[in-house]
């Protein structure tokens, strides 16, 4: 398996620039032939948590933008994860869809932990493919006893969308080699599962989503990490470490 962890440069509430980077960003890879990429949460749109911005961006799945995502999938003859903020009868959920080559949707997740104005998703499904069984979590979701417990035993691959910013400065390398990435490291050790974790590197004056990606495996070892606070695009190929 050849894997794109793509920590997208995202304009909050700008989901036409952020769509047009992603575009530009897989031309670039398409030399690699990536089996399988992953974008972070809330990918097209920036994390958004207003109800006005959650009634203005949430859409529905399938959708106009699961629709975008397909043709990128489609053009790219891989596995795509990306996430999104979904419109259902029940409310508004923070979402992720995994599309398959042909860009049919294969997995939705709506993630466990997350706060209100969102309502809380309640199931973990996974699906089999040629790399194997995989599923995914969002963010938190990860240190949720709830939502690991909920994880199918047989899964070989966890894809884990972020949109994490830390709490002042952000991005912070210090905090982040210090504190932050073992904790990471440790959940995915609890969970005992091969993770793809990608977070998204927002574009404000405040500091916002602090970028990065990182794959652990599931005895909780970095296997291969992209710098934080960058964009960078991690590939690597299972049973190579390369990245």
């Amino acid at each position: 398996m050849r894997a794109c962890l793509i920590p997208l440069k995202t304009e909050p509430r700008d989901p036409s620039a952020n769509l047009q980077r992603l575009k530009q960003c897989l031309a670039g890879l398409a030399r690699y032939q990536p089996d399988l990429i992953c974008l972070p949460e809330c990918t097209l749109t920036g994390y958004l948590h207003k109800e006005d911005d959650l009634s203005r961006f949430a859409q529905t799945i399938p959708g106009p933008a699961t629709e975008q995502m397909a043709q990128l999938a489609r053009r790219c003859a891989s596995y795509l994860c990306f996430g999104l903020v979904e419109r259902t009868k029940a409310g508004i959920f923070n979402s992720a869809v995994l599309l398959d080559r042909t860009g049919r949707i294969i997995l939705t997740h709506r993630k466990v932990e997350e706060k209100p104005p969102f309502v809380n998703g309640h199931a973990v499904d996974s699906v089999d493919t040629e790399m194997g069984r995989l599923a995914i979590l969002i963010c938190g979701d990860l240190f949720s006893r709830s939502a690991v417990q909920r994880l199918d035993r047989s899964v070989n691959w966890l894809i884990m969308p972020m949109a994490r910013r830390f709490d002042r400065r952000s991005p912070d390398a210090d905090r982040w080699i210090s504190e932050e990435r073992q904790a990471y490291m440790d959940a995915v050790k609890a969970a005992s599962v091969n993770t793809l974790i990608v977070n998204a590197l927002e574009l404000n004056d405040e500091g916002g989503s602090f970028g990065g990606a990182l794959i652990v495996s599931a005895s909780g070892e970095l296997r291969a990490e992209s710098p934080h606070g960058t964009d960078d695009t991690l590939i690597w190929e299972s049973g190579a470490d390369q990245s």
